[in-house]
């Protein structure tokens, strides 16, 4: 019998939506409830998380999935994550620009470009485009998503109300594209016929496991 490993293909578009909810509401619950820790330990962990750890994040992802796509004849995902960044930045960049003038959407240090937090928008944009691809991994994926988030509100970058505010756009972006990609005629061949039609809550294909004798 196949060993699984974490790059199997994906187990439904339904899912992804299950778990990609719960963990915007306890992710927001964490921010509501932490607050800022004022702890220096603390503080340089969310400084690199903030940093170079978000960096590290999207990069490695951005290039595990062209690495992937490029192996398993799945060109089509290549554009979409690259959809999935521009869009990413240009929603951002255009709400901030809108928002300058908005008391709320200041950064907590008083400085413009607040609302949305591009931060938690990407990593959680990307934690549901990679748990959609890579679902054993989910955990990983949305751990770090989480982590760069929170980072965000003990740097003293965003509010909560920022963060959260870039979660939810972050898993809208993720939930738009893969449900567009589900109509590309490649999708047929990453997911089983009944998970490759063109609503919004494809059915739940049978996992890769149940395919296998």
């Amino acid at each position: 019998m196949k060993t699984l490993s974490p790059f199997d293909p994906p187990n439904g578009f339904l899912p992804t939506i299950s778990l990609a909810l719960p963990v915007g509401v306890a992710t927001t619950l964490l921010l509501l409830s932490a607050g800022i820790i004022h702890n220096p330990v603390i503080r340089s962990i969310a400084e690199a998380l903030s940093g170079w750890g978000n960096d590290a994040f999207l990069i490695a992802t951005n290039l595990l999935i062209f690495a992937w796509a490029w192996r398993h004849r799945l060109r089509s995902l290549i554009p979409l994550t690259l959809w999935l960044d521009f869009l990413v930045w240009l929603t951002v960049q255009g709400a901030k620009a809108a928002l300058t003038d908005a008391s709320w959407a200041l950064r907590p240090t008083g400085a413009p470009g607040g609302f949305p937090s591009g931060h938690a928008t990407h990593s959680f944009a990307m934690a549901f485009l990679l748990t959609f691809l890579f679902p054993r991994l989910d955990w990983l994926w949305y751990l770090c998503a989480a982590a760069i988030s929170w980072s965000r509100l003990e740097v003293y970058a965003h509010s909560d109300f920022q963060i959260i505010a870039g979660i939810i756009l972050g898993i809208s972006l993720g939930w738009m594209l893969t449900a567009r990609w589900l109509k590309h005629p490649e999708a047929a061949a990453f997911v089983s016929p009944a998970a490759a039609v063109t609503t919004v809550f494809p059915a739940k294909p049978p996992y890769a496991a149940d395919k296998i004798s």
